[in-house]
């Protein structure tokens, strides 16, 4: 929708209005992480990407377009919300609803050929009591191997399968699970063993004889090496892919816990990050020393100082523990964050940045490749938090802007 500006005269003019801040996504980039990942695969092993969470922040009908150029036929959401997106935009692949079904969604998975996750009895329930379309319901079932959040424990595997061979309409494509400390090799491999022995008590059963894929390697697992399960469950001649399912890697992001880990890892792959964060320049002003800046008078100005007034601020996901900490990045220089970061806006000190090489417009909060600016994991760890959360909420409300010259205008979002 376009806004109009009434004028005095009754008239009204279309107007456009100027974003305050941006994120910028190198879809290109993203591609190149994507290929990098599908090169640590081995034979029989396959990408599912996680997209969820509006992809970790970074557009989910973009990425999906992106993740589709890249020939990857698959991709996992959280729930029938994001699948509906997915559908209505285009995406022709599976989705995997790692959520799984909600009461009044089953209609739904079978409408769109949406793939949802069992994790629970209460959701054998509603199949047993819904009413079939002719459409077979392709599901995952869950195993519970040590997260303690979703997923059947494997001593309630044999009664899930026995309700579940009664139902003619619904057939167990995949069996999953999920790792509570996947960059952990030693309790990953706790859990790949619980999971393995839950598959193996079960492993004959009439309701898996269509099983086609296992999947349990999150980006953590793909990291130390755990993607398929080794030796084989089931025999050589029974076609059985093993998905991986990174989300983070992708992105070009390590998980956080990882740093005092990283040298028990199998794989380092050369993934870089492709998000990047500006904010506006909405004002700038010389003020003289001994100025307070934003709120709580917590900084007063040692020198006359140029301020420089940005359009972003923790509505915006930057966090306010930044406040004071954090910098901005013009200039081939790095401007402090002066005083509270405030709801919409933060203040920097641009002082060092002679006049005629102010900034117009944009000044990068998040640039990829300046090693002058901050970084997504700097800003986790300043912030106490993990880069999931800074990527799901940096920018949430900004300006889109897609680059990189590995997909055509078609592939781009409308």
């Amino acid at each position: 929708m376009t806004p109009y500006a009434p004028l005095a005269d009754g008239f009204s003019a279309e107007v456009s209005p100027a974003a305050r801040s941006r994120v910028t996504v190198d879809l290109g980039g993203l591609l190149d992480n994507i290929r990098e990942v599908k090169s640590l695969l081995a034979p029989g092993e396959d990408l599912l990407p996680v997209i969820k969470s509006n992809a970790y922040g970074h557009g989910i009908i973009p990425v999906s377009r992106a993740i589709s150029h890249a020939g990857i036929p698959r991709v996992a959401v959280m729930g029938a919300d994001e699948a509906s997106l997915l559908r209505e935009s285009g995406h022709p692949g599976q989705i995997v609803l790692l959520g799984g079904f909600s009461p009044g969604e089953i209609s739904l998975c079978r409408s769109l050929c949406l793939t949802p996750v069992l994790h629970h009895s209460d959701q054998i329930r509603l199949l047993e009591l819904s009413a079939s379309d002719g459409k077979i319901l392709s599901l995952h079932l869950k195993i519970d191997s040590g997260m303690g959040r979703l997923g059947f424990l494997p001593e309630e595997l044999p009664r899930v399968l026995d309700r579940l061979g009664a139902l003619s309409s619904v057939r167990i494509e995949g069996l999953m699970t999920h790792f509570p400390v996947s960059e952990d090799r030693e309790d990953s491999e706790i859990c790949r063993e619980v999971f393995r022995r839950g598959i193996l008590s079960v492993r004959d059963h009439p309701a898996l004889s269509r099983l086609s894929v296992i999947h349990m390697a999150s980006t953590g697992a793909v990291l130390t090496g755990g993607v398929s399960l080794d030796p084989p469950i089931f025999s050589s001649g029974r076609p059985l892919s093993s998905w991986a399912r990174p989300g983070l890697l992708l992105y070009g992001h390590y998980p956080a816990a990882s740093r005092e880990i990283r040298n028990g890892w199998l794989r380092s792959p050369a993934v870089r990050p492709v998000f990047g964060v500006e904010g506006r320049l909405l004002a700038v002003r010389v003020l003289p020393r001994g100025s307070s800046v934003s709120y709580g008078r917590t900084v007063r100005l040692a020198r006359d100082s140029r301020i420089g007034v940005l359009g972003l601020g923790y509505a915006d996901g930057l966090p306010r523990l930044l406040s004071g900490r954090g910098w901005a990045v013009a200039a081939g220089r790095r401007l402090p964050f002066l005083g509270r970061v405030c709801m919409d806006m933060v203040a920097v000190d641009m002082t060092e940045i002679p006049t005629d090489e102010m900034p117009k417009d944009w000044v990068s909060l998040i640039a990829p490749g300046d090693p002058l600016s901050m970084t997504v994991d700097h800003l986790a760890h300043e912030a106490g938090t993990i880069p999931y959360e800074i990527l799901c909420l940096m920018g949430h409300r900004s300006e889109r802007r897609y680059i990189g010259g590995a997909l055509s205008a078609s592939d781009l979002p409308l």
